[in-house]
């Protein structure tokens, strides 16, 4: 969190101190634009994240090798048609309508299309945090991904020191190009990690007539639903804003953004490390607790450091932005909400990740969606900045938190795995 915050302040103080506020509403917008398309391998990862947690021998696991076959081509598949949608957008000039004010910069609409198409290239690659995630290894996909901040914030210096003023519609390239670094150094850990079988699996991604996929679906359609909610819920009101705002709000829910965005990443890290232990546990009968506490835990640690957050607020921003952008009180606090909320949140949905669990949640997820979207068309106009969080913290609330919380009460033998060490006694 401390690097990702550090190196996000200075990329604000950069391009606010340089090409000012309509940049960085610019820079914050087309950046965002890959968080749209986050549901890389239509969901499949759950499925091979689980088979790896439980698996004794994953190096020598057949079915492991066969999903991750699978799931690479799928991953490759959707790199090609976010390519091809990448260059409909830009060809029909929808890029511009999706950027609102942001769009009257020269070039903002051609930068948007190369930055898409830039991601696409590292999607592939992406395949290397469900590998480590399914052998334990959260820790390292935390260091791994946290070279992305330095990386971009040298790249976005080297834009504004040394290219011309031309290139300023540009700078959401080093976001990009970090990006696919940062992924092609994972994936390189991942087959290291997992050789010789993920060197192997990868491998027959293209015999496709010789070697054939195997089932990875039955899971990954609930979970495919999931991952599109994320980017509907969080990424797209971003958007939202931008339509019904000013590109002064952008900025403003940028800013914000690059501090409690960074607390939430720490959250989400925590949690998703706790989906593979679960899974394990469960398996071997050795879950002895439900996620409550966890759940507890995680949102009275989040709410203390938004708490610190906002009592600092007003110097904090003041250095951010070096003076030329106020970040309102409600923005902040608005910004907490969410985080906290999505922090009581994740342990509950990691201990839902066994197939019922994850088919439960589709329900809960496509309600949240749809409340998120049209609570932030009717209170982002007359809040600003605060109303797109807002509108996300009481819908999680209302349709995630308390659902899943009655759904593991109504379900805890299945859920701790009694169930499975009855019947492996009779």
């Amino acid at each position: 969190m401390v690097i990702s915050l550090v190196c996000g302040v200075l990329t604000v103080r950069l391009i606010l101190g340089g090409p000012g506020v309509e940049y960085y509403a610019l820079y914050t917008l087309v950046a965002a634009l890959p968080g749209l398309i986050s549901f890389s391998d239509l969901g499949s990862g759950a499925v091979l994240v689980n088979s790896i947690a439980i698996s004794e021998r994953p190096k020598q696991d057949r079915k492991v090798k066969a999903q991750l076959t699978t799931v690479g081509r799928i991953m490759v598949g959707f790199a090609g048609v976010g390519m091809i949608v990448d260059a409909a957008l830009f060809l029909t000039g929808t890029f511009e309508s999706v950027l609102g004010e942001a769009a009257r910069i020269p070039g903002a609409d051609l930068a948007a299309f190369v930055c898409v198409f830039t991601f696409c290239l590292g999607i592939p690659l992406g395949i290397w945090q469900r590998v480590l995630l399914g052998l334990h290894r959260n820790h390292w996909i935390i260091l791994i991904q946290a070279a992305q901040g330095p990386l971009n914030l040298l790249l976005v210096w080297l834009l504004l020191t040394f290219a011309p003023p031309q290139v300023g519609a540009f700078l959401a390239m080093a976001s990009m190009v970090s990006g696919v670094i940062v992924a092609a150094v994972g994936f390189g850990v991942a087959i290291r990690t997992l050789a010789p079988l993920m060197h192997r699996a990868l491998g027959e991604i293209l015999r496709l007539r010789s070697v054939r996929s195997v089932r990875v679906m039955n899971v990954g359609w609930p979970m495919l639903v999931q991952l599109i909610s994320a980017p509907l819920s969080v990424a797209l009101l971003r958007y939202v804003l931008a339509q019904s705002g000013t590109t002064h709000d952008v900025a403003e829910y940028g800013a914000a953004g690059q501090v409690f965005f960074a607390i939430n990443g720490v959250i989400a890290a925590g949690g998703l490390a706790l989906w593979p232990l679960f899974t394990r546990s469960r398996a071997e009968g050795t879950l002895r607790r439900g996620p409550y506490v966890i759940s507890a835990v995680f949102a009275m640690s989040a709410a203390g450091i938004c708490l610190a957050a906002w009592l600092v607020s007003p110097w904090l921003f003041s250095f951010i932005t070096s003076g030329t952008l106020e970040v309102a009180q409600s923005t902040v606090l608005a910004f907490s909400f969410m985080v906290v909320c999505q922090a009581a949140l994740y342990p509950l949905g990691m201990f839902l990740m066994d197939e019922l669990g994850i088919r439960f949640q589709v329900v809960p997820v496509v309600l949240m969606t749809i409340s998120t979207i049209a609570v932030a068309l009717l209170i982002t106009p007359p809040l600003g900045a605060a109303g797109p969080m807002i509108a996300n913290a009481v819908s999680v609330l209302v349709f995630q938190i308390f659902p899943f919380a009655v759904y593991i009460a109504r379900h805890r033998a299945r859920l701790m795995g009694s169930r499975s060490r009855e019947e492996a006694t009779v």
